[in-house]
């Protein structure tokens, strides 16, 4: 429950203390808030303080010193951003209103469309492939290529998979049509995942059928249980930009978001794939991969359906209203670009 349903008072404290912290970096006091709240007076806000210091809201860094944001008030002000719709797309479509992505690829989009989140927040973007196999096949084509090697295009109801794959030189023109004509015929209207778990048992049921294009048929099972793997790309385009504006101790802190790059494994658990909207995690546990840094994370669907997530890594300092509605305008535009071609 937020704390904004039990107290609104203690929740706008929150808020402007968060958010006052996060454009200045100096610690938060009764004093700096004061001027806020004309009408609390300063050892009222001494008191509200404390007593969101006990509920796990601020911490001190020394004992006379004054407060900085935890966890805790980071999600509250976050969810409030959300909630109350005050992300700032201006900035965010401005930019990315002359973008263009002209590739036909379903992942060549997703994966260019994560880079351009990387360059305009300058935070490492992560791309979680991990719904590839609910796509469902609407057509499959294999064209030879001049290099002993064949491109698979699989049209999806999402979009277009592409993949490479080898080809024997017994294999002509001819061949990869009618393997093409087959796989089609049998696995039009049914998912990616549907194919991989029953080419095997088609392609013995058909027998001599297929008998000249059979390797040519693994060739394509190979490429799809490929494709529905579960993959994590990381874009990085500004390395150091994500530390310009933080102090020393932030910068040491933000380090472990290099660290946490690292660990695409730790990344994969992290990122959640069943959320429906924009979610957001600060883990400040000694033992956290991530501690000192953030993480937030949008579902991709396209046509309803989950195919990736999409997660922005970075400092616990950081303009949140930008970078949110950046990534919620990434994710949104994906959906929009393929509504747009279907109509």
């Amino acid at each position: 429950m937020a704390i904004e349903d039990k107290n609104k008072r203690k929740h706008d404290i929150v808020i402007k203390a968060v958010d006052d912290y996060i454009k200045t970096g100096q610690p938060i006091t009764s004093g700096s808030l004061n001027e806020y709240f004309k009408d609390i007076s300063s050892a009222t806000l001494r008191n509200e303080l404390n007593a969101l210091e006990s509920m796990g809201y601020f911490k001190q860094l020394h004992v006379s010193g004054g407060r900085v944001p935890t966890s805790s008030a980071y999600k509250e002000y976050v969810d409030s951003l959300v909630s109350n719709n005050k992300l700032n797309y201006k900035s965010i479509k401005k930019v990315l209103d002359n973008y263009e992505d002209r590739s036909v690829s379903l992942i060549s989009t997703l994966t260019s469309l994560a880079k351009r989140l990387s360059r305009v927040t300058n935070c490492p973007t992560v791309l979680v492939q991990h719904g590839l196999k609910n796509l469902v096949v609407t057509n499959i084509q294999l064209i030879p290529l001049i290099q002993k090697d064949a491109l698979l295009l699989v049209e999806t109801n999402a979009g277009i998979i592409d993949e490479n794959i080898a080809l024997d030189p017994n294999i002509d023109r001819s061949a990869c049509q009618e393997a093409s004509d087959y796989l089609t015929k049998h696995f039009q209207g049914n998912t990616i995942g549907y194919f991989v778990e029953n080419i095997s048992k088609i392609c013995m049921q058909a027998g001599a059928q297929i008998i000249e294009f059979k390797e040519l048929i693994d060739s394509v099972a190979s490429a799809l249980i490929r494709v529905v793997e579960t993959k994590c790309d990381i874009s990085n385009e500004n390395p150091t930009k994500m530390l310009d504006g933080l102090t020393k101790s932030e910068i040491d802190d933000a380090k472990s978001v290099f660290n946490f790059l690292e660990e695409k494994d730790s990344i994969i658990d992290a990122v959640k794939s069943d959320d429906e909207d924009l979610s957001f995690m600060i883990d400040e546990t000694e033992s956290s991969k991530l501690k000192g840094g953030m993480m937030m994370s949008a579902p991709i669907k396209i046509n309803g359906v989950p195919i990736a997530s999409l997660a922005l890594i970075g400092p616990k300092r950081i303009d949140y209203a930008s970078v949110a509605a950046a990534l919620k305008f990434i994710v949104n535009q994906i959906d929009y670009k393929k509504g747009d071609d279907n109509g």
